[in-house]
Protein backbone atom coordinates (compact mmCIF):
# COMPACT_ATOMS: atom_id res chain seq x y z
CA UNK A 1 0.00 0.00 0.00
CA UNK A 2 2.83 2.45 0.75
CA UNK A 3 4.26 2.19 -2.79
CA UNK A 4 0.83 2.74 -4.32
CA UNK A 5 0.24 5.78 -2.12
CA UNK A 6 3.60 7.37 -3.02
CA UNK A 7 2.95 6.69 -6.72
CA UNK A 8 -0.48 8.27 -6.32
CA UNK A 9 0.99 11.46 -4.83
CA UNK A 10 3.58 11.77 -7.59
CA UNK A 11 1.02 11.39 -10.37
CA UNK A 12 -1.77 13.43 -8.79
CA UNK A 13 -1.31 16.60 -10.89
CA UNK A 14 -1.05 14.58 -14.12
CA UNK A 15 -4.33 12.87 -13.28
CA UNK A 16 -6.07 16.17 -12.55
CA UNK A 17 -4.75 17.65 -15.80
CA UNK A 18 -6.16 14.66 -17.68
CA UNK A 19 -9.54 15.06 -15.95
CA UNK A 20 -9.65 18.78 -16.80
CA UNK A 21 -8.85 18.08 -20.46
CA UNK A 22 -11.48 15.33 -20.72
CA UNK A 23 -14.18 17.48 -19.13
CA UNK A 24 -13.35 20.64 -21.11
CA UNK A 25 -13.50 18.65 -24.35
CA UNK A 26 -16.74 16.91 -23.36
CA UNK A 27 -18.47 20.11 -22.24
CA UNK A 28 -17.35 21.90 -25.41
CA UNK A 29 -18.70 19.21 -27.73
CA UNK A 30 -21.84 18.47 -25.68
CA UNK A 31 -23.35 21.94 -25.42
CA UNK A 32 -26.30 22.61 -23.16
CA UNK A 33 -25.63 19.91 -20.59
CA UNK A 34 -27.65 20.28 -17.39
CA UNK A 35 -26.06 20.72 -13.96
CA UNK A 36 -27.01 17.10 -13.19
CA UNK A 37 -25.33 15.81 -16.36
CA UNK A 38 -22.15 17.77 -15.66
CA UNK A 39 -22.02 16.51 -12.07
CA UNK A 40 -22.53 12.92 -13.29
CA UNK A 41 -19.71 13.21 -15.81
CA UNK A 42 -17.38 14.91 -13.30
CA UNK A 43 -17.85 12.27 -10.64
CA UNK A 44 -17.38 9.47 -13.18
CA UNK A 45 -14.22 10.91 -14.75
CA UNK A 46 -12.69 11.83 -11.37
CA UNK A 47 -13.42 8.43 -9.87
CA UNK A 48 -11.99 6.62 -12.90
CA UNK A 49 -8.70 8.55 -12.46
CA UNK A 50 -8.62 8.23 -8.67
CA UNK A 51 -10.16 4.79 -8.25
CA UNK A 52 -8.94 4.38 -4.66
CA UNK A 53 -11.44 7.01 -3.44
CA UNK A 54 -14.25 5.61 -1.31
CA UNK A 55 -16.73 8.26 -2.51
CA UNK A 56 -16.61 10.95 -5.19
CA UNK A 57 -19.80 12.82 -5.75
CA UNK A 58 -22.15 15.67 -5.23
CA UNK A 59 -24.70 16.79 -2.73
CA UNK A 60 -27.26 19.24 -4.07
CA UNK A 61 -28.94 22.03 -2.13
CA UNK A 62 -32.64 21.11 -1.99
CA UNK A 63 -33.75 23.64 0.63
CA UNK A 64 -31.85 26.49 2.30
CA UNK A 65 -31.10 24.08 5.16
CA UNK A 66 -30.58 20.71 3.48
CA UNK A 67 -28.24 18.94 1.07
CA UNK A 68 -29.42 15.79 -0.75
CA UNK A 69 -27.34 13.10 -2.46
CA UNK A 70 -26.70 13.78 -6.13
CA UNK A 71 -24.62 12.03 -8.78
CA UNK A 72 -21.75 10.04 -7.30
CA UNK A 73 -19.33 7.15 -7.76
CA UNK A 74 -18.16 4.84 -5.01
CA UNK A 75 -19.59 2.58 -2.39
CA UNK A 76 -23.33 2.05 -2.53
CA UNK A 77 -24.00 3.32 0.96
CA UNK A 78 -23.92 7.09 1.20
CA UNK A 79 -25.65 9.66 3.37
CA UNK A 80 -28.82 10.73 1.60
CA UNK A 81 -29.46 14.03 3.42
CA UNK A 82 -27.09 16.36 5.26
CA UNK A 83 -28.29 19.40 7.22
CA UNK A 84 -26.45 22.66 6.54
CA UNK A 85 -23.86 23.20 9.26
CA UNK A 86 -23.49 19.49 10.12
CA UNK A 87 -20.51 17.35 9.17
CA UNK A 88 -17.88 18.35 6.63
CA UNK A 89 -20.34 18.81 3.76
CA UNK A 90 -22.85 20.84 5.74
CA UNK A 91 -20.07 23.00 7.22
CA UNK A 92 -18.51 23.67 3.79
CA UNK A 93 -21.94 24.64 2.45
CA UNK A 94 -22.63 26.95 5.41
CA UNK A 95 -19.21 28.62 5.29
CA UNK A 96 -19.04 28.62 1.45
CA UNK A 97 -15.44 27.44 1.56
CA UNK A 98 -13.39 24.37 0.71
CA UNK A 99 -12.55 22.14 3.66
CA UNK A 100 -9.75 19.57 3.78
CA UNK A 101 -9.89 17.07 6.64
CA UNK A 102 -6.73 15.01 7.21
CA UNK A 103 -8.40 12.71 9.75
CA UNK A 104 -12.19 12.59 9.86
CA UNK A 105 -12.13 11.29 13.43
CA UNK A 106 -10.83 14.70 14.53
CA UNK A 107 -13.52 16.77 12.76
CA UNK A 108 -16.18 18.16 15.13
CA UNK A 109 -19.71 16.84 14.42
CA UNK A 110 -18.40 14.55 11.65
CA UNK A 111 -21.11 12.46 9.98
CA UNK A 112 -19.78 8.98 9.18
CA UNK A 113 -21.37 7.67 6.00
CA UNK A 114 -18.70 5.04 5.35
CA UNK A 115 -16.34 3.56 7.93
CA UNK A 116 -13.59 3.23 5.26
CA UNK A 117 -13.27 7.03 5.01
CA UNK A 118 -10.15 8.43 6.70
CA UNK A 119 -9.74 11.84 5.01
CA UNK A 120 -11.98 14.11 2.98
CA UNK A 121 -12.14 17.21 0.80
CA UNK A 122 -15.32 19.17 0.18
CA UNK A 123 -15.65 21.96 -2.41
CA UNK A 124 -18.78 24.13 -2.48
CA UNK A 125 -20.10 25.08 -5.92
CA UNK A 126 -21.50 28.59 -5.97
CA UNK A 127 -23.62 30.31 -8.59
CA UNK A 128 -24.20 34.02 -7.91
CA UNK A 129 -22.76 33.58 -4.38
CA UNK A 130 -25.31 30.86 -3.54
CA UNK A 131 -24.25 27.26 -2.86
CA UNK A 132 -26.04 25.06 -5.39
CA UNK A 133 -24.06 21.90 -4.74
CA UNK A 134 -20.93 20.57 -3.11
CA UNK A 135 -18.33 18.11 -4.37
CA UNK A 136 -17.45 15.59 -1.66
CA UNK A 137 -14.50 13.23 -1.99
CA UNK A 138 -13.58 10.63 0.64
CA UNK A 139 -10.31 8.68 0.80
CA UNK A 140 -9.33 5.53 2.69
CA UNK A 141 -5.93 7.16 3.43
CA UNK A 142 -5.17 9.71 6.16
CA UNK A 143 -4.04 13.12 4.85
CA UNK A 144 -4.74 12.22 1.22
CA UNK A 145 -5.71 15.75 0.17
CA UNK A 146 -3.60 18.91 -0.12
CA UNK A 147 -3.35 22.20 -2.04
CA UNK A 148 -2.90 20.34 -5.34
CA UNK A 149 -6.32 18.76 -4.83
CA UNK A 150 -7.90 22.01 -3.68
CA UNK A 151 -6.64 24.06 -6.65
CA UNK A 152 -7.34 21.34 -9.23
CA UNK A 153 -10.80 20.49 -7.91
CA UNK A 154 -11.78 24.16 -7.82
CA UNK A 155 -10.74 24.40 -11.49
CA UNK A 156 -12.77 21.30 -12.26
CA UNK A 157 -15.90 22.48 -10.43
CA UNK A 158 -15.62 25.90 -12.11
CA UNK A 159 -16.35 24.09 -15.39
CA UNK A 160 -19.94 23.71 -14.20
Amino acid sequence: HVYLFVDHLMNKQKKYDRVINILKTTFKTELGLSLQAKMSLMSAVLHSEFDHWVFCGFYVMVTPNLLEIGPYQGHILACTHIPIGRGVCGTAAKEKKTIIVDDVENFPNYISCDSDTKSEIVIPILIDQDVVSILDIDSPFLSDFNQTDKVSLKKITSLI
